[in-house]
Formats: structure tokens, C-alpha cells, sequence
């Protein structure tokens, strides 16, 4: 994340850094901001104001208002929409993606592990055990697939961009403003030579519903590689990581919603 983005921790904080954003701009008036933006006054007064999380649409529009771009604030308004979603003291829902699932095993072998230490010669955690997840854990990385020679930074396809330096220097390089007040973006890093996908819906009907986006190599759109990635309630998803095979290969991304049982496709891919 860049410096111009903190770590997300709450809407007063994000609230907080937008007017600091808005200030490194030049302070444009919300007069201004809404003529550029074409969001009301009232909404953009809200959204600096912090009294409740700014829709995709907002933000997306403030940050690229104030010159800076807004796929990074917009990860981060996510993620704080997702926390938002889960209350208090209940777990996270099943996340289908593969990276998840591998952060969870590190942290259980670490975990064991610590434990094992502490108990000494206990039978609760035995070397068998350790050994077993260890083995999962070999398997989890060797599936996320090979590493490219071309990044000077070594990423796996499969791999949750926010856990990587990829965010770093990541770049939308294909954005198109889809039917149903959609948009979907591939965002691609260089130094990691890998890029992922990332979709938003501005038709303010979240709830109750779900957004699906997908990355793939255009030679191989059904292949091992593609990345899918489905979220219910929320306002955008984005897919983990997938490694450029070659210079000459495109990737391509598509995007669907659902609005109560239907399913709308948001048409032909982009690709970049």
C-alpha cells in the first residue's frame, strides 16, 4: 500500500485521510468535487465527514477528483465494508480463495508449533502431526503454480495480491464502465509481472446479492489458471493473482451481479 493510503482500521480513520487527500489537492470546494464527480454535495460532505462508510462510487470519484488513483482506496473501502458485514465475535464467511485457505494453514503450523514448544514432550501435538501439516501446507503452494522469470518480484498464481508487495505498484491497465452501473478493471503490477481483476457496482443493490468476477490467460479461458472470485453484499470483489505465462499472452477478465435470483452477465471481456 502506498504511503498516501494507510492501513485501514475504521470510517472515522478513512473519513480522516480522504480530507487529507482532499487538502494535498489544493482543498477543491465540494462545488467543485461534485461538478467533477457529479455526486451531490450532501453525499460528499458525508463521506469527509465520516458518519458512515462512502459507497465504491464515492470514493472512486473523490480520489480520482483530488489526482490519485483510486484503486488502492477503494481496496481498502472494501475491506472495511467487509468487516463492517461481520459482527462482532462471529467468523468471517467460507472464502473461496486458494490463497486464504494457504494463510490459514501457515498460521495453523505456526500455531502448532508455538505450542508444541510450549508443552514440551506433550502428547496433544505430536512430530506426526507436524509433519502433516507441514505436507498440506508444501501442497497448498506447489498447487498455486509455478513463478514467472520475467517479475523481479516472485509471486505464485493463486496468491491474494493484498498479502504480496504487488499493491505496491499496481496500475489499472483495462477499465470499462459496464451495463447496470458496473465497472471492471484488470490491475497489473509490473514488478510482480502478474495482474488480477476487480469489479464494482454502483446500482446501490448489495444486499442481498452478489458480485462475481473472473481473470484468465485469453488462449486458455476455461484453464487451470483462471481465477474466479464471488462476493455476496458487498459493492466490489477482486480475484487473486495471476502470473503472466508470457509477454505475448493477454489476460482477460469478465463480471457478472445477481439482482435477487438473477444472474446478469456483464458482458464481453476485457483484456490487457
Amino acid at each position: 500500500m502506498s504511503d498516501d493510503v494507510p492501513a485501514p482500521d475504521s470510517v472515522e480513520q478513512f473519513a480522516a485521510d480522504l480530507r487529507l487527500l482532499r487538502v494535498r489537492a489544493g482543498s477543491p470546494t465540494l462545488a467543485s468535487l461534485q461538478h467533477a464527480t457529479g455526486i451531490s454535495r450532501t453525499v460528499l460532505s458525508d463521506a469527509f465527514a465520516g458518519k458512515q462508510l462512502p459507497s465504491a462510487r464515492t470514493v472512486d470519484g473523490i480520489v480520482t477528483a483530488c489526482k490519485t488513483d483510486p484503486v488502492e482506496w477503494l481496496r481498502r473501502r472494501d475491506q472495511l465494508a467487509k468487516r463492517a458485514a461481520v459482527p462482532e465475535g462471529e467468523e468471517p464467511p467460507a472464502v473461496v480463495r486458494k490463497s486464504r485457505h494457504v494463510h490459514w494453514v501457515v498460521a495453523a503450523v505456526i500455531g502448532l508449533a508455538g505450542f508444541a514448544l510450549g508443552a514440551g514432550t506433550s502428547n496433544v501435538v505430536t512430530t506426526d502431526v507436524m509433519q502433516a501439516q507441514v505436507t498440506t501446507l508444501k501442497k497448498e503452494l506447489a498447487a498455486a503454480g509455478p513463478v514467472n522469470p520475467h517479475a523481479q518480484i516472485q509471486v505464485r498464481t493463486g496468491v491474494d495480491p493484498a498479502m504480496t508487495p504487488c499493491v505496491n505498484d499496481a496500475k489499472v491497465s483495462a477499465s470499462e464502465d459496464r451495463p447496470h452501473n458496473t465497472r471492471i478493471q484488470i490491475i497489473w503490477s509490473n514488478k510482480c509481472y502478474a495482474g488480477w481483476a476487480r469489479i464494482a457496482r454502483y446500482d446501490g443493490l448489495e444486499n442481498g446479492n452478489e458480485v462475481t468476477v473472473s481473470i484468465y490467460p485469453e488462449t486458455a479461458p476455461k484453464g487451470p489458471d483462471r481465477q474466479d472470485a464471488t462476493e455476496p453484499g458487498v459493492q466490489g470483489a477482486y480475484t487473486t493473482l495471476i502470473v503472466r505465462p508470457s509477454p505475448q499472452t493477454r489476460l482477460c477478465a469478465v463480471g457478472s451481479i445477481t439482482v435477487g435470483s438473477q444472474t446478469i452477465s456483464l458482458g464481453d471481456p476485457i483484456c490487457t
